[in-house]
């Protein structure tokens, strides 16, 4: 895998990561790391940790991602 065309990541830690991640995937972005990452400490001390997925995009990737947020923030209001 080529990295060095990398300009912009995304980490997804949510309920949906592996979904958007996987999504950014198929759309030619590449998968840079997976692994855990602390979410919260529980009112009882105990840490609780989600699965993080960072991908990275080349600059026209980018470019079409956050033409893509602006039209969805647009259509919100």
């Amino acid at each position: 895998m080529d990295y060095s065309k990398i300009v912009y990541v995304l980490e997804f830690n949510n309920d949906s990561a592996e979904k958007d991640a996987n999504t950014k995937l198929e759309q030619g972005w590449l998968l840079i790391s997976v692994g855990p990452k602390l979410t919260e400490i529980l009112d009882n001390g105990q840490a609780y940790y989600s699965t993080a997925y960072v991908v990275g995009a080349t600059a026209e990737q980018r470019d079409k991602h956050l033409k893509e947020v602006s039209n969805d923030l647009e259509n919100l209001y």
